[in-house]
């Protein structure tokens, strides 16, 4: 590009900023129109899993409920999102209004989902969430037997597979098909020799569809090895091809399975989250384009990437105790921000984000209902 075109091209932006500033002055920018919210209602945990940040920085973990005044604040954006979904750092269901945020989501018309670690909830519960009309109930794993309780310490799968059935048995008594229970699975290396038995673990448990995840903040060392599934390039091809086979047997059996999986072996690509239709709000009403830009720790949260220790800095645009939902959105930067990503310019606070470095797979298989892979994670 020519001195001549790269000075065209900034006074054209220059220009697009102009008028945008004046239309933001002239006229009252309505709520945006989202695929999602997410909105982290706890970042408390009553688990302790070897992998998350909440255990490797509980010194300086910020545990926190969001407060219904500031929930309220979100409830008009509802109008214009298609699913709100209960659930970022924490278990959602240590916070004590979760029914009335679940009630209020519905009624402003939003499918509802959440992420559960499943160990605070029982038939009463259950039979509550099928009451209001929760949507969408996924359970978090790390294994398809007792092998998952020591990953997940603080949880265990036999509670899990309980709540399922229990909350199958509610349904098929009141005649209705939701909440549909989905899973997130967390695929270390060390639990490769059990993948392909996930199709049939899903079809038995009655779990309509299955997220694999690899790990995509390795927290220390121990677990940055973990993270990788594959020694090299060839060995990385083969493991994609086992997916697809995993997948077509899913599919066999009618349940769906999608990998979400981190390529040491990838260049860097565009960000694979929707960060232009959709939004993270955080307990501390904090907004961000994903969770990965708001972990509730104070300080420096470190993690490892292809041997190397880096930060994660705190991305936010804004904060509901001061401002709505659309005067973050519609900011200035705010909207810099997500036209530079979608054009694959991550040199920002993104520059080392894992997700930048997902596989080919992902990207024919992250269609969990249109949602962020970050929705399926506790």
């Amino acid at each position: 590009m020519s001195i001549f075109q790269r000075s065209h091209l900034k006074s054209t932006e220059v220009l697009r900023e102009a008028q945008e500033d004046m239309f933001h002055r002239l006229f009252r920018q309505s709520y945006p129109p989202l695929d999602w919210i997410q909105v982290e209602i706890s970042s408390f945990c009553d688990g302790e899993c070897i992998y998350c940040p909440h255990t490797e920085y509980r010194r300086n973990w910020e545990s926190r409920i969001l407060p219904m005044e500031l929930y309220l604040k979100i409830v008009p954006a509802f109008k214009k999102t298609e699913l709100v979904h209960l659930q970022g750092w924490g278990e959602p269901f240590t916070h004590p209004d979760f029914s009335d945020f679940l009630r209020l989501a519905k009624e402003a018309g939003c499918t509802v989902g959440t992420t559960t670690n499943g160990t605070l909830i029982d038939s009463e519960k259950i039979r509550e969430l099928v009451d209001k009309g929760l949507d969408i109930i996924c359970f978090s794993l790390a294994g398809i037997d007792e092998k998952n309780d020591e990953i997940r310490k603080g949880t265990q799968i036999r509670k899990v597979l309980k709540s399922i059935e229990e909350i199958h048995r509610i349904k098929n008594s009141c005649s209705v098909d939701n909440p549909r229970v989905h899973m997130a699975y967390m695929l270390l290396r060390s639990g490769l020799d059990d993948v392909d038995k996930i199709p049939a673990f899903a079809k038995d448990a009655g779990v309509s569809q299955t997220v694999v995840s690899s790990l995509f903040l390795p927290v220390n060392p121990a677990m940055e090895k973990e993270s990788v599934l594959a020694a090299d390039d060839e060995e990385y091809r083969e493991l994609m091809d086992r997916f697809r086979e995993i997948r077509n047997d899913a599919e066999r059996r009618g349940t769906e399975i999608s990998f979400n999986i981190v390529s040491h072996f990838a260049e860097k690509s565009i960000c694979p989250e929707n960060v232009g239709r959709a939004l993270v709000v955080g307990s501390d009403g904090c907004v961000s384009p994903c969770v990965m830009g708001q972990i509730p720790v104070e300080g420096d949260n470190e993690f490892y990437f292809k041997g190397d220790r880096r930060t994660i800095e705190t991305l936010s645009f804004g904060n509901i105790c001061d401002e709505t939902i659309n005067t973050v959105w519609n900011k200035k930067e705010y909207k810099s921000f997500v036209r530079e990503l979608s054009r694959g310019n991550t040199e920002h606070i993104c520059r080392y984000c894992p997700k930048c470095f997902t596989s080919d797979l992902q990207s024919v298989d992250s269609s969990y209902l249109g949602l962020p892979i970050d929705l399926v994670r506790v």
